[in-house]
């Protein structure tokens, strides 16, 4: 008996040690500890209003002598626990929601590059028989065929860091401030006959291919010639209509005394076009509103032809006066 007893308490015993070693554990204590706390700018010069706050961004980091590829993480637009071994890092933060805005050669920190991609052939195809086939001006030359035509980028909201993860056994905090590296400008252009107006598209040279992010200021050096569409409007400073966007932009090409033409290819409602060609590259030098409106060379759409007369058609009838006839019916 006495024996069973001491058996039926250390049973008790075995089980009090194994309940206090064994309990539930938060999710949030999975993790080892490394908090990135993300202060985000989303306000952009000529967006109306802050560009959307990011759904997901994307956190990597680099060997801080090699610059290569380690290891990466996903946390909201505030920031997040995110995993990574004690070391020396540069880190590089993005959102990871853009769609026109793409991202490749991810694998070192110096070849991460944003880019978009090209208008589809059918696209670059009418828009260049569009050029081709409209009244424009002397010294207008089309596009040529090894020349990039491409959309224009999201906003990219980038941070970088270079960081230390250190041994630890309690929480340590990454602090770390991202803003868009694309830029947007309002464009504008004084109009004439804007009820005349089908569609505007636009093409601008002289703009950088990609943005290579790892490290701040870097900008391709490849030119493309950036395609966005323009519609009729009222210029806010002027009141006068304008055929006006804003247009998103890597920038310029850095250094580079290249000049950037805008052309506009304008259709009207009876399907005529005429191209509109301007040098606009003292436009872009020493100007912090990233604001352009041009009045001196205004874009006149033509009228239609009128119709002959009698061709009111379906929707506007004509019918001539009546005349009387007599015949003689033999019955």
């Amino acid at each position: 008996m006495r024996i069973r007893s001491y058996i039926m308490a250390m049973a008790l015993l075995l089980t009090l040690a194994v309940s206090a070693g064994c309990h539930r554990r938060p999710l949030e204590e999975m993790n080892d500890g490394l908090y990135l706390d993300l202060t985000l700018d989303l306000e952009v010069l000529n967006h109306p209003g802050p560009i959307p706050t990011p759904e997901l961004m994307r956190v990597i980091f680099y060997d801080a002598k090699t610059m290569e590829f380690v290891s990466d993480d996903y946390v909201e637009a505030e920031g997040g626990y995110i995993h990574c071994q004690p070391g020396k890092y540069r880190m590089v933060v993005y959102n990871f929601d853009t769609e026109s805005t793409l991202i490749r050669n991810d694998r070192w920190q110096n070849t991460i590059e944003a880019y978009t991609s090209e208008i589809p052939y059918s696209t670059r195809t009418n828009l260049l028989t569009k050029l081709n086939s409209a009244t424009r001006p002397a010294d207008f030359v089309a596009p040529s065929e090894d020349e990039l035509i491409v959309y224009e980028p999201d906003h990219l909201v980038v941070a970088r860091k270079d960081v230390e993860v250190l041994h630890r056994t309690g929480e340590q905090i990454i602090y770390a401030e991202g803003e868009s590296i694309v830029e947007t400008y309002y464009l504008g252009v004084k109009l004439r006959n804007k009820g005349n107006l089908a569609s505007a598209q636009a093409l601008l040279s002289g703009q950088a291919k990609s943005n290579m992010f790892g490290f701040e200021g870097g900008r391709s050096i490849e030119p493309v010639i950036l395609y966005f569409d323009m519609t009729a409007g009222i210029n806010d400073r002027t009141g006068e209509d304008a055929l006006q966007t804003t247009f998103n932009t890597f920038g310029k090409l850095p250094g580079e005394e290249s000049h950037l033409w805008l052309t506009i290819v304008v259709t009207n409602t009876n399907g005529e076009t005429i191209t509109w060609h301007k040098d606009i590259t003292d436009r872009f030098k020493d100007n912090p509103d990233k604001y352009i409106y041009i009045e001196e060379d205004e874009i006149v759409v033509p009228d239609p032809p009128a119709p002959p007369p009698g061709s009111g058609g379906g929707f506007h009838p004509e019918v001539e006066d009546w005349k009387e006839e007599h015949y003689d019916i033999t019955i």
